[in-house]
């Protein structure tokens, strides 16, 4: 069953029952799977085994053996971002 989640910038979300921080909401690039690269919207993920991802719409990240795939990642001027993932099955 598809699971989606989103977690809001200088917060930590859970995916997967594994505490995930997220931060850093700008524009930038960010590698896609397949090895291609893609302009947008950018935040950065602390995985839980101590690494950090910069992911954005397209993005793939496994987190605790499970893959998830980021659906958009949102700024709005003045505002906190946010990041949107989704299991993959």
């Amino acid at each position: 069953m598809e699971q989606i989640e989103s977690i809001e910038e200088t917060t930590v979300g859970l995916l997967g029952g594994q505490r995930v921080p997220m931060g850093n909401v700008t524009r930038g690039s960010y590698d896609l799977p397949g090895g291609e690269s893609a302009q947008g919207w950018i935040c950065a993920l602390a995985l839980p085994n101590g690494g950090a991802v910069f992911v954005g719409a397209g993005s793939e990240v496994e987190i605790a053996g499970q893959s998830w795939t980021v659906l958009r990642v949102e700024k709005e001027p003045g505002k906190l971002g946010q990041v949107f993932l989704k299991t993959n099955a």
